[in-house]
């Protein structure tokens, strides 16, 4: 069994905090009414109550929301109607995956309703956490991290929709007005630049799978390398600053990339932060990257009998950018299949499963993709034994100091006229030489493009790749089986539903 802290355990047992502890006793008080100042007196007590923004980032990873609009929109990624009728969908797969959105995607209304129930959240604990009077020495570190968490889903709205309604008082009733993605940009360097020195600097058991300073250091990272874009001004000495907190900080490369995403990963000394999940305490939310990829006859290749559905897989070009001699190549699980005892896994008696690079096609109903094709994930490592329905123990990484070292290096190659220098190289080897130990880059060698492609074989289905094909000016251009996007795409649009409740909202141009 993972070994947890206690407070850690808290994450995966809350489903809403105080409002939740009890249900049994009807002569109990009203959890909702509850003075804060005879809840909240032990920094274990608060913390209870900031344990529901962690549980709320748990749902990141419902396969029909960030996983939609971070993963099945880019070019790493294809999820085809599949013989059967398989992963139809109403076409929404379909479209995400030609950049067809509609502010009645699903996708696209649970991806709104994530980033603003967790900043509504944050907001009720920073609000009960101004109210209590008894004296927590730890308070102003809380408060810094709730509002580091708060940034993160700001972060996260501003990224995928642009322009975005910003409010920070819980008692403020009055419908929010959006603010310019300038405005937003300029409120979170500003905001997160203030908790830095309030946020713990050193990862601990305790703080595990919490906003850290290493966390903030790297959305401000993001921010800079992305200002360009959201802002409309280069800040690439900005990125670098941030990217150098985090570099010369606590933090360093593992020595086996695949660690990162070992069932046990909580003691890696390169992720800086990561969503916990755990198959026993862990049963609302769950993580199933099993489920959404790999066939069901895969289960006999992994021992586990949970349900997979055979959907999720690598674009052929995208596969074809991993070297036979990158271990990253690993990432895929590609060819005939066996069982774990070397028995070939038979969809028909006369037809193995076989996984093949390509895929057929996007949408042809006369000849769909074939439940086999394509190249399925396997970075996270699969734990024998996975019940139906049940969470992976991997904890999900977010950011991780790889991404700093080739942020900066980016923002050196940016300054130079996006030429390489050999700063900028020295850094880039550091990740890349990890994994693919007979090759290295030169000034020569490390161009825009190639870095763009390291990124996205050291970085394969973590988030990254929407926004790092927008910074490279990649997103609109055509794929396989995606055609030119028209402009709008660059954002998503705000759902109906929103527009709707908040009349002080406009819809992204083009929708």
């Amino acid at each position: 069994m993972k070994k947890i802290s206690s407070t850690i355990a808290l994450w995966f047992c809350l489903l809403g905090g105080l409002f939740t502890l009890s249900c049994t006793d009807l002569d109990e008080k009203v959890f909702s009414s509850l003075d804060v100042n005879n809840f909240f007196r032990t920094e274990s007590e608060v913390m209870q109550n900031v344990g529901r923004i962690y549980r709320h980032l748990r749902a990141y990873n419902f396969y029909f929301g960030a996983t939609a609009l971070d993963l099945a929109t880019t070019d790493e990624t294809i999820i085809p109607l599949r013989e059967g009728n398989l992963w139809w969908d109403n076409g929404e797969w379909i479209q995400f995956h030609r950049h067809e959105f509609h502010p009645n995607h699903r996708a696209v209304g649970w991806g709104w309703e994530f980033c603003f129930n967790g900043v509504t959240m944050c907001n009720q604990v920073l609000s009960q956490l101004e109210e209590t009077t008894v004296p927590i020495e730890t308070k102003p570190n809380i408060i810094a991290e709730v509002k580091t968490m708060r940034a993160f889903f700001f972060l996260k709205a501003m990224d995928w929709f642009g322009d975005i309604p910003v409010t920070t008082d819980f008692k403020d009733t009055a419908l929010p007005v959006q603010r310019t993605r300038s405005e937003v940009f300029d409120f979170l360097a500003s905001e997160l630049t203030a908790q830095l020195p309030l946020l713990d600097e050193t990862p601990t058991r305790k703080n595990y799978g919490r906003a850290t300073r290493g966390l903030a250091n790297m959305m401000l990272t993001k921010l800079y390398l992305n200002a360009e874009v959201w802002k409309g001004t280069p800040m690439w000495d900005k990125a670098i600053e941030h990217a150098d907190q985090v570099i010369n900080g606590p933090y360093s490369l593992s020595e086996n990339f695949f660690s990162n995403f070992a069932v046990q990963n909580e003691n890696s000394p390169e992720n800086i932060f990561v969503i916990p999940y755990d198959r026993t305490y862990v049963t609302n939310d769950i993580l199933r990257i099993y489920s959404w990829t790999l066939n069901s006859l895969s289960r006999f290749t992994f021992n586990f009998s949970a349900g997979a559905w055979s959907g999720f897989a690598a674009l052929e070009e995208f596969y074809n950018l991993f070297h036979p001699d990158d271990i990253r190549i690993e990432t895929w699980l590609v060819g005939p299949q066996f069982s774990s005892s070397g028995e070939p896994l038979m969809i028909t008696p006369s037809r193995q499963l076989n996984y093949t690079p390509g895929v057929r096609a996007l949408n042809n109903p006369e000849n769909p993709a074939l439940v086999d094709e394509g190249p399925r994930f396997k970075k996270y490592e699969y734990e024998p034994g996975l019940l139906n329905n049940q969470s992976m123990s991997n904890d999900f990484v977010l950011y991780r100091l790889a991404d700093a070292i080739l942020m900066k290096a980016e923002a050196l190659m940016r300054k130079n006229g996006n030429m390489a220098t050999e700063e900028a190289v020295a850094l880039v080897n550091q990740v890349h030489t990890r994994s693919f130990k007979t090759h290295s880059y030169t000034v020569e060698t490390l161009t825009m493009d190639e870095l763009l492609a390291e990124r996205g074989r050291e970085f394969a289905w973590e988030g990254h790749r929407r926004t790092d094909l927008i910074r490279f000016g990649k997103w609109l251009t055509p794929w396989y089986e995606k055609p030119q996007s028209p402009e709008r795409a660059l954002l998503f649009p705000v759902p109906y539903f929103a527009l709707d409740l908040n009349p002080h909202l406009k819809q992204n141009t083009g929708y």
